[in-house]
């Protein structure tokens, strides 16, 4: 599953426990999406930094408890804001210049100022973030143990898995939003497939031990070591991609 955007900021901060930071860089590495996300909201900060760095007048004044306070109050929905409630303060704690003659900085200072005083919100951006025009998706991601099985509890009229083998250390399934729910035990994983059709993503690690697929009892895919196999138990390519059918 996708990195959220606390997530993110507490991973630019060093605020995550050293398990939980092993796991986020390991997820950054293996997915391009949650990389571009990390990249994009690093070079917010160095574009803040760099502005604070080349200012030379005194900020506007503000009251910093009540700032802090609304910051506070809008973290809770966005991660973003808290490196930008730490600018503000920054600003009005440390008396910081902010602004060279002629430069568009007092006005972009001012308008912080008055987002966090409880002012009009900056009007939205005229193009959505690419992460918003993604399709939906939902997912899970469990240690693979010594066994697995990966259960299907419906057949599909029109479905289909594809299995890849990756160098990650997690099974992970993705699937359309709501098209199914997951839950898992020890040695279980169990997609309860809803609707007609859907196409199910899941990725194995290549050192998983055994990993067995069944839609509604019956064996579609077995790895066990370097071996793999479908259906009826053919061998067939280790690397894949395989695609499996849900339907009956």
């Amino acid at each position: 599953m996708h990195l959220d955007e606390e997530q993110v900021q507490r991973l630019l901060d060093g605020e995550l426990s050293r398990p939980a930071e092993a796991s986020a860089r390991e997820h950054v590495t293996r997915c391009a999406d949650c990389r571009r996300r990390v990249d994009a909201a690093k070079r917010e900060v160095d574009e803040v930094q760099a502005l604070l760095r080349a200012v030379d007048d005194p900020p506007p004044r503000a009251d910093a408890d009540a700032i802090a306070a609304t910051a506070e109050a809008r973290a809770r929905s966005s991660g973003r804001l808290r490196w930008a409630a730490g600018v503000v303060l920054a600003l009005c704690v440390g008396g910081a210049a902010y602004a060279v003659p002629g430069s568009p900085l007092p006005a972009l200072v001012e308008a912080v100022v008055v987002w966090f005083g409880g002012g009009p919100e900056p009007s939205p951006p005229a193009s959505a973030p690419a992460e918003t025009l993604a399709p939906r998706v939902a997912g899970i991601a469990v240690a693979p143990g010594d066994a697995l099985v990966i259960l299907f509890t419906s057949r599909q009229a029109d479905g289909q898995v594809r299995v890849s083998l990756t160098d990650g250390a997690e099974v992970v399934v993705r699937a359309p939003l709501g098209a199914a729910t997951f839950s898992s035990d020890a040695d279980r994983l169990v997609i309860d497939n809803q609707g007609p059709s859907a196409t199910f993503e899941i990725e194995i690690p290549h050192t998983a031990p055994r990993i067995e697929i069944r839609v509604d009892g019956d064996r579609i895919f077995l790895k066990a070591g370097h071996r793999v196999t479908t259906g009826a138990g053919g061998l067939v390519d280790a690397l894949g991609p395989h695609v499996l059918s849900l339907t009956p």
